[in-house]
């Protein structure tokens, strides 16, 4: 099986500028002062773990059946 490239992927790109907007606004967040480090820590996690998800889960061969 050819796989293309993540950056060649629609919902790659896609999930990857959605979960940069939410680490962004996180970021900003903790420092401006509204959130405090240790929620911004967590909310950074989850953030980046759903990235990696949708990731994982584009790839799974039961998504991409041929």
């Amino acid at each position: 099986m050819n796989e293309k490239p993540w950056y060649k992927s629609k919902t790659k790109i896609g999930a990857a500028l959605v979960g940069l907007s939410a680490v962004i606004g996180t970021i900003g967040g903790w420092l401006q002062g509204s959130i405090d480090p240790g929620t911004a820590i967590t909310a950074l996690i989850a953030e980046i773990g759903v990235v990696l998800a949708v990731f994982g889960v584009r790839d799974l061969p039961v998504v991409n059946k041929e």
